[in-house]
């Protein structure tokens, strides 16, 4: 384990002031997977954390999240605007632009010493591209990793590329790290911070969960996140055969979260809103659970349907029964918990028969367990030369690996 980070500072005595960290969050996902990472820089005597939002965070069809991270007595540095007013590529590439433009000027002003981003969002992306211009070293959180129907999986290679300090969820994925050229010796290890952030949770019981829902009588219920896959066609025949198969298990209630803010959402998310209004009795769709919510939402389910990668990470080790639908998390490594299926509905049927007679026990998620505690991430941010991360080379691959 890592010595104290705080250790550290007494005995090197640096006469300059605190490294700054800027941690940039565009939507709920990604905010959960870092908070742990914000609350111990927050805490940290020898960094200085800065915090900027911006994505899903600022659009008020999604509940302008920004508001949990407020809750959570985290000050924001600053709100990168990107005007996104809907869905569609038009608006997605205008909000792209706006936020090159806008990042420019709120990171000219912060000089972070490094800057701290999760994943493969396209609202992410121009933040990447943004810091190479103004030279300032990433840090990459969840690189390497495998989603075939879905952008993200280019944005997240491309991100990488763009990156100079490379954490990764196994070793599996730092493998891919290594093949897209970036240096060994700036790779780490660390397994997932959202698995880790499930330890720091306060739970809430069902009766709880109801309460806020505002739900009269607890119920045993199915909890459903469904996000769009790259292909059109796919989308309406998965979320329609979803939906038909649900009208079958009437006695369970269904809880819906809001797909994300991919082109495509507009189609899985009118087809929730017109099945929850014809079935508003026993259903509802959440815009935003927030992060303590949705994950007692996911605790405390028979079982998590859909394509969102909680499916894969966060249920197996809550003991909750999952299926996975679609191709969106293909190449993602699957624990036994997790159910496969396809699109069709005699699939969907008999996994969710199979899902709901499925005694899972709590597992440690051996494709995400965490590896390094905070400090050792911490430690890394403090004694890394950020003026050579910033000169990188591509490491080829020797002859016998390729």
């Amino acid at each position: 384990m890592s010595k104290n980070i705080n250790q550290i500072f007494i005995i090197y005595k640096l006469n300059k002031s605190n490294r700054k960290i800027c941690v940039v969050s565009s939507s709920r996902a990604d905010y959960n997977h870092l908070h742990p990472l914000i609350s111990a820089l927050d805490k940290s005597k020898v960094l200085d954390l800065q915090l900027v939002v911006t994505g899903m965070h600022l659009m008020k069809q999604y509940g302008f999240t920004y508001k949990e991270i407020e809750n959570d007595n985290f000050n924001i540095s600053a709100k990168i605007k990107t005007d996104q007013h809907d869905l569609t590529t038009n608006s997605i590439v205008s909000c792209m632009a706006n936020q090159i433009t806008n990042s420019y000027r709120v990171f000219s002003k912060l000089k972070p010493d490094i800057l701290v981003i999760l994943g493969d969002r396209y609202d992410i992306l121009p933040i990447a591209i943004m810091a190479q211009i103004l030279d300032i070293p990433i840090a990459h959180f969840h690189g390497g990793e495998k989603t075939i129907a879905v952008l993200d999986d280019n944005i997240r290679h491309a991100i990488t590329k763009l990156s100079h300090l490379h954490f990764v969820a196994n070793k599996d994925f730092k493998n891919r790290v290594l093949q897209l050229g970036e240096n060994k010796k700036h790779i780490y290890n660390i397994g997932s911070l959202g698995v880790l952030a499930l330890n720091k949770i306060k739970y809430f019981n069902k009766k709880k969960i109801f309460e806020i829902l505002n739900i009269s009588t607890p119920k045993k219920y199915i909890l459903i996140s469904i996000h769009p896959e790259i292909l059109e066609k796919n989308n309406k025949v998965m979320i329609n055969n979803i939906l038909s198969v649900l009208n079958e298990f009437e006695e369970y209630y269904q809880i819906f979260t809001r797909p994300n803010s991919d082109k495509h959402s507009r189609i899985i998310h009118s087809a929730i809103e017109k099945y929850v209004s014809t079935n508003s009795s026993r259903s509802l769709i959440i815009n935003s659970a927030g992060r303590e919510l949705y994950l007692s939402l996911v605790k405390n389910a028979q079982l998590l349907i859909g394509n969102s990668s909680s499916c894969l990470i966060e249920a197996p080790c809550l003991s909750t029964p999952s299926i996975i639908v679609g191709d969106r998390q293909k190449g993602r490594p699957i624990e036994k918990s997790v159910i496969k299926s396809s699109r069709t509905i005699k699939s969907i049927r008999e996994s969710i028969k199979n899902a709901l007679t499925k005694n899972v026990k709590s597992s440690s998620n051996r494709y995400y367990r965490p590896t390094k505690d905070l400090s050792g991430i911490l430690d890394i941010f403090y004694r890394c030369d950020v003026q050579k991360l910033m000169t990188k080379d591509f490491n080829d691959l020797k002859r016998n690996n390729i």
